[in-house]
């Protein structure tokens, strides 16, 4: 089996089982690692997954390395939006 890339997932306003619902999918289908990555005021709801796929799915998941930044967006001035990536494996 060729190595995957890693799958991203954008977490938004969805309820966080959503996420991990799609998380649980990717696992099954043979992905090793998912960037799970959210915006603004979504950040809350990305921790959340994650934490709720370690402690209720994979308690062996590893949290892999996580990135927080900020988006720039030039529409009617320019306006920064934090955004926070975490990668998880198994």
């Amino acid at each position: 089996m060729l190595p995957m890339e890693r799958a991203t997932v954008i977490v938004g306003r969805k309820k966080a089982i959503r996420y991990v619902t799609a998380c649980i999918t990717l696992f099954n289908r043979g992905q090793r690692e998912i960037v799970l990555r959210a915006r603004g005021r979504n950040i809350e709801n990305c921790i959340r997954t994650v934490m709720l796929l370690k402690k209720s799915f994979y308690s062996e998941l590893k949290i892999r390395e996580i990135a927080i930044g900020s988006d720039v967006f030039e529409r009617g001035g320019r306006r920064y939006v934090s955004y926070m990536e975490i990668v998880v494996g198994r």
